[in-house]
């Protein structure tokens, strides 16, 4: 099953999480190289060549290798196979293997026998690169830790001007996806939901420094769990 924009959002996160993790001198020791062996770790830390669009500057500029472009060569990690059985109807899939079962036997049998026939045929490991959490995965939210964890890992920003950073990075955002909701209303192509709120707003951001070492802490035990594997797996700070 093909994955739509929205649906692809949760692995894009991952992605960047893991592409943080590369890139940082004591996190890139922590990755379990083995787990992520067919997501090519050396693409993902690898630069790429992005065509500039303004005319008078250099045809390109090395950006961080794009997920839009990686997942094209690797959706099929996360896209759900065939999840049902069911009768043949001549018409084979690539991830389906057909069976013949005689007619006479009973379920009891074919459930005992067909492990054995299937042996080294199917994959053990249907569900290796699932989203692991207890909680709504508010993308937006976890894209502010990692934004967070990034800026002060720069070491040039003090916490204020970090969530100053993070808040214009997000007013940008939110100008890209208003375009995206523009064409959808337009063409029925783009995005359909509708915009969320922006990054300031409520109580806490009155101290934005608590609030945003909080994001830094959530964010550090993210790029852990993703070392491991784990997206985004448990990050409370309390």
């Amino acid at each position: 099953m093909s994955l739509s924009f929205n649906q692809l959002q949760p692995y894009r996160v991952w992605y960047e999480y893991l592409q943080t993790c590369l890139k940082d001198d004591n996190l890139k020791n922590k990755i379990d190289k083995n787990y992520y062996r067919d997501w090519h770790l050396n693409l993902i830390n690898s630069k790429y060549k992005l065509k500039r669009k303004k005319k008078g500057e250099k045809k390109y500029r090395l950006v961080d290798y794009p997920f839009n472009i990686w997942i094209e060569q690797h959706k099929h990690l996360f896209e759900k196979k065939n999840d049902e059985i069911k009768i043949f109807n001549g018409k084979e899939s690539s991830d389906t293997i057909l069976v013949q079962i005689p007619k006479h036997f009973n379920v009891q049998r074919i459930q005992k026998e067909i492990g054995k026939v299937l042996e080294g045929r199917i994959s053990t490991d249907t569900s290796k690169f699932s989203i692991q959490t207890k909680r709504p995965l508010q993308i937006m939210t976890l894209d502010h830790f990692r934004w967070s964890w990034e800026f002060k890992k720069e070491g040039k920003y003090t916490l204020e001007e970090v969530w100053d950073k993070v808040d214009k990075k997000q007013k940008i955002r939110q100008e890209k996806i208003k375009k995206r909701v523009e064409q959808y209303k337009r063409t029925g192509k783009g995005i359909k939901q509708r915009l969320v709120s922006g990054y300031g707003g409520t109580k806490e951001d009155r101290n934005k420094a608590i609030l945003i070492s909080r994001n830094i802490k959530k964010a550090n035990r993210i790029l852990e769990n993703v070392c491991n594997g784990i997206f985004p797996g448990e990050y409370s700070d309390h």
